[in-house]
């Protein structure tokens, strides 16, 4: 398919679309593809973490709690005692 090309209103060129078509096409295909293959192992990763995340166990406030007053009469015996 031979399609004509104006350049400033008198020159013309005569060509086919198709060896560009042929080049640009598979590459423009193959960015999407690899674009879309990264950003779908993102997603994986980001729902990994998002899992860990949930998974973990905060702190135990009751204990940490009894082990702050353990320790602060500690200290203060030892600064009574002097």
């Amino acid at each position: 398919m031979c399609r004509k090309l104006t350049i400033c209103g008198s020159l013309t060129m005569r060509g086919s679309l198709t060896i560009e078509a042929a080049i640009i096409v598979p590459l423009l295909l193959m960015v999407f593809a690899l674009t879309m293959e990264s950003a779908l192992m993102m997603y994986d990763e980001c729902r990994e973490t998002a899992a860990l995340i949930m998974e973990e166990s905060g702190p135990d406030t009751v204990k940490l709690f009894y082990r702050w007053k353990a320790a602060g009469e500690l200290l203060n015996e030892g600064v009574d005692a002097q």
